[in-house]
C-alpha cells in the first residue's frame, strides 16, 4: 500500500515523501522523497489514483501575496512528475478536495478567508478560477480570530452542497456547487454559528449526508449538527469533548474522520497526543469510547485504510509516522508500527 506524506519544507524537509505500508505486519519503508516542492501541507488524489495535487502553504508566491496549487502525474512507479502549478488567489492555502468525476478541485485560503474552485483538464492541468468567495468577520480569541480564517471545505454526498469551517469566525458556511460548471455561491441563509470561540477546524459528512461533525480547535470539542441534503440545512445536536476528564493541559483537535462503516468518529488531539474515540449513534450523536496515546508529538492530520483495518498519523512535532491496528467492533486502536520521517510531516494520504 502506497503511502504519500505531504511536508512543511525547511532545512531538513524538501517535498512529498513516498512511503509503502506492509499490510501484514503495519511497518512502514521510506522509498523516497520528491523534491522541489514547497510546504505541501495539504494532498489529494484524483479517484482513479493517476492524480495528486498539493497545496503549496506559502504567503508569497512569484512576487504576490498568495500560495499556490500544484498538480503531479503519478507514474508506474509511484513518482509524481510536475504537470502544472497555478495561484491559490490567497495567502496560505491550507486544505483541499477533489470533486466528483474528478472535474473541480475546491480549495481554501487559511490567511485571507477564501474559498474556491479550479478546473481539472483530463490530463490532470489546473486551469484558472471558476469563483472565488470571501469571508468576513471575526471572534472573540484576538490572537486566533481577528478576522476570517477558512480551515477546510467539503462536500455533502449529493455533491450540490460544500461547508466552509472558518475558524476565525465561529461559523459554517454552507455554499451552493454546481457539479457541471464549478460554480460557488454562498447561501446566506444557511450559515450557522458553533459555539463563540469554537474555532471550527475540520468536518466530515456521514455517508448518507444526514449528518455533519466538527472538529473545534480552540475549544476541545466536536459538535453534531443534522443535515437536510435537499436543502442544505445545518441544525445543531451535540457538543462533546475531545478529552478523558480530568486533563486540564493546552490542547488543540485538528484532524477528524469516521471509520469505513461509518459506526467510530475519530479526531486527533495535539496536546494531550492522542487519538480520540467515539462510538456514532444511528441517530447521529456520539459517546466517547476512549482515547489512545499517539506515541509523539502534535498529530496533525491522520488517516484510514479503505477497509479500516489501518489508521496511520502524520506527528507533526516529532516527526514521525505511527500506524495502529483498528478493531472494527470496538474502535479501539492498537499500537503497530512508528516510523521517523525525513521532515515535518503534515499530511498522509493512502494512493487509491
Amino acid at each position: 500500500m502506497n503511502i504519500y506524506v505531504g511536508t512543511y519544507t525547511s532545512a531538513d524537509s524538501q517535498g512529498i515523501e513516498r512511503y509503502v505500508l506492509n499490510t501484514k505486519t503495519g511497518s512502514l519503508q521510506y522509498l523516497k522523497t520528491i523534491p522541489h516542492i514547497s510546504n505541501p501541507s495539504y494532498l489529494r488524489f484524483s479517484s482513479d489514483g493517476r492524480y495528486l495535487f498539493a497545496v503549496n502553504e506559502l504567503s508569497e508566491w512569484q512576487g504576490k501575496p498568495q500560495g499556490a496549487v500544484s498538480a503531479f502525474k503519478v507514474k508506474e512507479n509511484g513518482d509524481l512528475q510536475l504537470i502544472n502549478q497555478v495561484a491559490s488567489h490567497g495567502r496560505a492555502p491550507c486544505y483541499l478536495i477533489v470533486t466528483q468525476g474528478d472535474r473541480f478541485l475546491l480549495l481554501n485560503n487559511y490567511l485571507d478567508g477564501t474559498a474556491m474552485s479550479l478546473p481539472i483538464e483530463s490530463d490532470g492541468h489546473l486551469g484558472s478560477p471558476v469563483s472565488v468567495i470571501r469571508f468576513e468577520g471575526s471572534g472573540p480569541n484576538k490572537q486566533r480570530q481577528d478576522a476570517s480564517h477558512v480551515h477546510s471545505i467539503n462536500l455533502d454526498p449529493t455533491h450540490h452542497f460544500a461547508v466552509v469551517a472558518d475558524l476565525g469566525t465561529d461559523r459554517l458556511s454552507v455554499l451552493g456547487f454546481d457539479p457541471l460548471s464549478g460554480q460557488l455561491r454562498l447561501l446566506k441563509d444557511k450559515t450557522v454559528q458553533t459555539a463563540l470561540g469554537a474555532g471550527p477546524r475540520h468536518t466530515v459528512f456521514s455517508k448518507d449526508g444526514k449528518f455533519l461533525f466538527v472538529a473545534d480547535e480552540l475549544n476541545n470539542t466536536v459538535e453534531v449538527f443534522s443535515f437536510e441534503p435537499d436543502n442544505g440545512t445545518l441544525r445543531h445536536l451535540q457538543t462533546v469533548s475531545t478529552l478523558p476528564q480530568g486533563f486540564t493541559g493546552t490542547n488543540y483537535p485538528a484532524d477528524i474522520h469516521l471509520s469505513p462503516d461509518g459506526k467510530f468518529l475519530y479526531v486527533s488531539n495535539r496536546g494531550h497526543e492522542s487519538i480520540a474515540i467515539f462510538g456514532v449513534q444511528q441517530d447521529g450523536q456520539i459517546n466517547f469510547v476512549g482515547s489512545e496515546s499517539v506515541r509523539g508529538s502534535w498529530p496533525r492530520n491522520f488517516t484510514l485504510s479503505p477497509d479500516g483495518r489501518f489508521l496511520i498519523v502524520a506527528n507533526q512535532k516529532s516527526k514521525d509516522l505511527v500506524v495502529f491496528r483498528r478493531d472494527a467492533k470496538t474502535g479501539l486502536l492498537t499500537f503497530l508500527f512508528r516510523q521517523s520521517t525525513i521532515a515535518t510531516p503534515a499530511c498522509v494520504k493512502i494512493a487509491p
